[in-house]
């Protein structure tokens, strides 16, 4: 489906510009994340003053969503969610990487809430069926947008100023016609456990008492993992590597390697490869068919209105200091169950208290 609310004129700006500065800034974030120069680790007391979020027109928060798109299974669920506030006064760039797996209260019925993964916000909102009394503004494509903008500020403090959305379904397309791309691989990594598209709900053979059983015995990847069928194994070797596709969008949705750190990590390399392909065969210059693919692959609520503004502002992207605050088990958060013993994440401080979480982004920041 074509982008409702950008003239491709628009999206050539914010690809060819503000894309290409935020994929800078998080090909940093990944690069010293991963050799853990920025990443806090340690908690901080539940009682922490944390200081209020006070965005101004020198700060600009832009939340970067990563989601399979349609034709893939949970396609609506965002895989990565992270946070850039960029301090343009200061020249500091803060990413924050939050878990799919976190658990919070969303607006779901009018002013009632109900606890959900916070990966499920935007599906939530374009969800008539389920969720048919939501407020207005949660209603839709649009609410849904906006009903994850409205759960990141509850984690962070920080409430998005916009969103840039990216359907890695949809590349798999454009890389085919890009001819495909190299993308730098930092580890060798595997996964035992990637699902095959059509063989979902294939049984492996077992009896219809089997299945009943491991339902009651497992859930989550525990209950994945009795059906070996359903899933193959994807290999790839460190350095880089190049991708047609398919093999790029296995690369970004594969959830069992390295946690959703690591996938967000795959995902904005495999966009940086894209954007080397497009830059070096001048593809936003000339338009034609790839073009049109990747106007299909992202949505943004940054109007043609605003990108001059935020261009001046952004300036340099070589003068900023990236800093990576990676929420996580190893710091802020706890692993429990949910409804049915689905694995979630919640804050050290209790459920829907994220005190602690904005006191350590604070602090993160304050350094």
């Amino acid at each position: 489906m074509p982008l409702p609310y950008l003239s491709k004129r628009t999206l050539f700006l914010i690809f060819g510009y503000l894309a290409a500065f935020v994929v800078a800034c998080l090909g940093s974030y990944f690069y010293f994340s991963a050799k853990k120069v920025f990443v806090k680790k340690t908690p901080l007391p539940v009682s922490y003053d944390y200081p209020a979020a006070t965005p101004s027109a020198k700060t600009i928060n832009v939340l970067l969503l990563g989601h399979g798109g349609e034709g893939h299974s949970g396609g609506s669920l965002m895989d990565s969610i992270i946070l850039a506030s960029v301090d343009t006064e200061g020249k500091k760039a803060a990413l924050i990487s939050i878990p799919r797996d976190l658990y919070l209260s969303l607006p779901t019925d009018f002013d009632n809430t109900t606890n959900h993964k916070i990966n499920e916000a935007y599906a939530i909102g374009v969800d008539k069926i389920m969720f048919p009394n939501k407020k207005p503004e949660f209603k839709g494509e649009s609410g849904g947008w906006s009903l994850i903008k409205y759960a990141v500020g509850v984690v962070t403090g920080f409430s998005p100023d916009y969103f840039i959305a990216v359907d890695f379904g949809g590349f798999q397309k454009a890389i085919d016609l890009l001819g495909g791309v190299e993308v730098d691989v930092p580890k060798t990594y595997d996964d035992y456990f990637y699902p095959i598209k059509g063989k979902e709900n294939e049984t492996c053979g077992l009896s219809p008492e089997k299945i009943t059983e491991f339902h009651q015995l497992y859930s989550g990847f525990e209950l994945e993992k009795q059906f070996d069928c359903r899933y193959e194994h994807i290999h790839f070797d460190k350095g880089r590597v190049e991708m047609d596709g398919e093999t790029a969008l296995k690369y970004t949705r594969s959830r069992h390697g390295d946690g959703d750190f690591g996938r967000s990590g795959r995902q904005f390399a495999v966009l940086q490869a894209i954007e080397k392909k497009v830059s070096a065969l001048k593809i936003i210059e000339t338009g034609g068919a790839v073009f049109d693919q990747l106007t299909e692959t992202i949505r943004t609520d940054i109007g043609a209105s605003q990108i001059k503004t935020l261009l001046d502002l952004l300036g340099n992207r070589q003068d900023y200091k990236i800093v990576s605050i990676h929420l996580s088990e190893e710091n802020v958060l706890r692993s429990s169950k949910g409804a049915g013993g689905a694995y979630i994440l919640i804050p050290l401080a209790g459920l829907n208290d994220f005190s602690q979480v904005k006191g350590f982004i604070g602090q993160s920041l304050s350094e």
